[in-house]
This record gives C-alpha cells, structure tokens and sequence, in this order.
C-alpha cells in the first residue's frame, strides 16, 4: 500500500503569481504561431535547442563541449548533437582552445551574431505589437522584474553534480 503525497506547500500570492506569469510567457515564445513568425520575420528557422545554444554562446564566449553540457544541463551527446546544425550552418565554429592546445572550444561566428540579432529583432517586433499600448515606464518595470528572476535563476542553479536533465 502506498501512501498518498503530502499536499504541495501552499506558495506566497506574489510566487504564485510570478510562476504563473513566467509560464505564459514561455508558453507564448515557445507557441508554434510565435515561434514560426520569429522565423518569418528574421529569415531564419533555429529550433529553441539551437537558439539557446546561440544566444548562450554570445553571452559566455566560447566553450569546450563538456562545459556547454553541463551549463545547459544536457549530456555531452546531446550537446554534440545541437551543436552539429550551428556548425552546419555555419553559425559556430570548433577552435583550438588557447588555453590547451590538446582540445578545442566552439564559439559563435559572425553570422551567428547576425542571425541571433535578426531573431532578437524579430521577437523585440512582435513585443512591441504586444505591449504597444504599455507606458515604457511599466516595461521599464518589467524587465528590471524579469532581470531580478534571472539573476537570482542563475545563482541558484544546481552545482551539487546531479543537474537535472533537459534537451
């Protein structure tokens, strides 16, 4: 006989709130009519793997895979995998790692700047269809609001060697 879970802790109104805002939001990038006009608009059709992978690249420079798995969460095999379109495409490239010579690091390329620019342009687009009515001291508001999230996001990301997995 099992025995029936504990009721979940009932969370803070201003955590439930921010939860349920933070999920339509990622439901609303990742919907498949937002995510086909990004690539309309930009020109170019990146899975989100692939897109993440991009945009963290441009954020942390260039990396050995290993250490791309384990800031994503993700096995080496499946970094190596998402990697394989990027260098496909020519959006990223292997180098030999300056600090030893022995391996190498991916990094972004100069067209993958430019795709990853055009794509943030693309969404910035259609925010601004979104949010065209908000006063910019509100969005202002907002983005500080979502700039807080992440950074206390990544302060708090597991590092006790059992990440969780995610593709």
């Amino acid at each position: 006989m099992t025995a029936t879970p504990a009721p979940p802790p009932t969370p803070a109104p201003e955590l439930a709130r921010l939860e349920t805002a933070l999920s339509a939001l990622v439901r609303w990038s990742e919907s498949r009519h937002v995510r086909a006009e990004v690539a309309r608009l930009a020109g170019y059709d990146l899975p989100s793997s692939a897109l993440r992978l991009l945009e963290h690249f441009a954020a942390a420079g260039p990396m050995r895979v290993s250490d791309i798995a384990e800031c994503l969460r993700v096995d080496v095999s499946t970094a190596s995998l998402q990697l394989r379109r990027l260098r496909a495409d020519a959006l990223v490239v292997r180098r030999t790692d300056p600090s030893d010579g022995r391996s190498g690091v991916i990094a972004i390329t100069e067209e993958g700047r430019l795709v990853l620019a055009r794509v943030r342009a693309a969404r910035c687009g259609l925010l601004a269809e979104v949010f065209g009515a908000t006063p910019s001291d509100r969005l202002g508001r907002a983005a500080d609001v979502l700039g807080l999230v992440q950074e206390h996001m990544s302060a708090a990301a597991p590092t006790d060697g059992h990440p969780e997995r995610s593709a």
